[in-house]
């Protein structure tokens, strides 16, 4: 029973948005991937993988890591943490910045149809 708990934990980890933090706070920081590989010790094409989320990371090197940036673990495993000196916009703009024009503008479509089904906030 608690391996298949640990299995079903160990899938729930989202590992591409984990890196996709990571990308941004070493950025913020600024970092290259080159020097963070240098402090924890791995190669560089591994903290790439991780950046990618085609690596998974342990939470210890996960703790290594934001020890390194400077900030807490929290905010590198959950887009919902509060305590984060970045506003979210960074993370989805990281999403993003890559997309062509149509599927940007595709994209604030949908946006504003969502907010105006969902209503203004109170």
């Amino acid at each position: 029973m608690i391996t298949a708990i640990l299995k079903l934990v160990i899938i729930m980890i989202d590992y591409k948005s984990i890196g996709r933090r990571i990308a941004i706070y070493r950025k913020n920081f600024p970092m290259t991937q080159s020097t963070l590989s240098e402090k924890l010790g791995v190669s560089e094409s591994y903290i790439s993988q991780i950046e990618r989320g085609s690596a998974k990371i342990s939470l210890p090197r996960l703790a290594q890591i934001a020890d390194i940036l400077g900030i807490d673990v929290a905010l590198l495993i959950s887009d919902k943490a509060t305590i984060s000196p970045y506003p979210i916009n960074t993370e989805l703009l990281e999403i993003i910045k890559d997309w062509p024009a149509e599927h940007k503008s595709f994209l604030a479509d949908l946006l504003i149809f969502i907010d105006d089904r969902m209503g203004k906030p109170k």
